[in-house]
């Protein structure tokens, strides 16, 4: 009887389980990589994030005026198991996967024609995006910047260039149990543009809780006269699972 696809697969998975002990990221099936389920399950629709406080314009001092922010799909399983895996454990592989999603998001912040995103912007350069800076102490313990990356696969796949122009000038101080306007100003004043982009930027991340991070970081941009044309992050969390991220690099969120 012929070996099937499938019977291969389940081969290599289980070598993979015995020799190496490797896992899905996702769901810790054994194998290499992300598991066809997981694939399956990752998000595709785009939705618009918004968070207590955000408004377009606003005037009232309650308020921020945010631009508008993209997030690719919700903060839950298999998808956070997967952003931490790449943030946190050292599975700097999944860049290519999590890339594409924010790829989902960017695009939708972005004007297209009929031939497609990246072959417009290849015509006339556009919008660049920045990434939301990691903390330096994260970088140097992994051996690697998480946002960066993720914003550069994104920009591979797009056809945009990625301009890292933010820093930390701070640490933000502990922020948890701490309430939204607490921890908005506990980040306020702790990141800096190093200098004014001439074309307009899209600002990018894994993610967002409270949103506390983003609108610093947008602060800093507009600061330096930036035109933040929009966010876009990966995923979004609900309110319910805030308390509960595992998160070395924005725990002010």
């Amino acid at each position: 009887m012929p070996i099937s696809l499938f019977n291969l697969r389940g081969l290599r998975d289980a070598a993979a389980d015995l020799m190496l002990g490797s896992s899905c990221p996702g769901c810790h099936a054994p194998g290499w990589g992300l598991c066809e389920a997981c694939r399956e399950l990752l998000p595709s629709k785009p939705h618009r994030l918004v968070r207590p406080g955000w408004q377009p314009a606003s005037q009232r001092p309650d308020q921020v005026s945010m631009p508008p922010a993209i997030a690719t799909g919700w903060y839950r399983e298999p998808l956070s198991s997967i952003i931490i895996a790449h943030k946190d454990d050292g599975a700097w592989q999944l860049a290519h996967q999590l890339g594409g999603l924010l790829a989902l998001s960017i695009a939708g912040l972005v004007p297209q024609d009929r031939t497609g995103l990246k072959e417009q912007r290849a015509r006339s350069p556009g919008v660049v995006l920045v990434p939301v800076p990691s903390d330096q102490v994260a970088v140097r313990r992994r051996g690697y910047d998480h946002s960066r990356a993720l914003a550069s696969a994104a920009g591979r796949r797009l056809g945009l260039s990625v301009v890292p122009l933010l820093i930390r000038s701070r640490t933000a101080h502990d922020q948890v149990g701490r309430g939204r306007d607490a921890r908005l100003a506990s980040q306020s004043g702790t990141m800096q543009a190093l200098n004014a982009s001439s074309r307009p930027v899209i600002v990018t991340d894994d993610l967002v809780t409270t949103g506390a991070t983003i609108v610093e970081a947008v602060r800093a941009l507009r600061a330096a006269g930036c035109q933040v044309q929009g966010i876009a992050v990966i995923g979004d969390t609900p309110k319910r699972a805030t308390g509960g991220l595992r998160s070395a690099d924005h725990p002010d969120e």
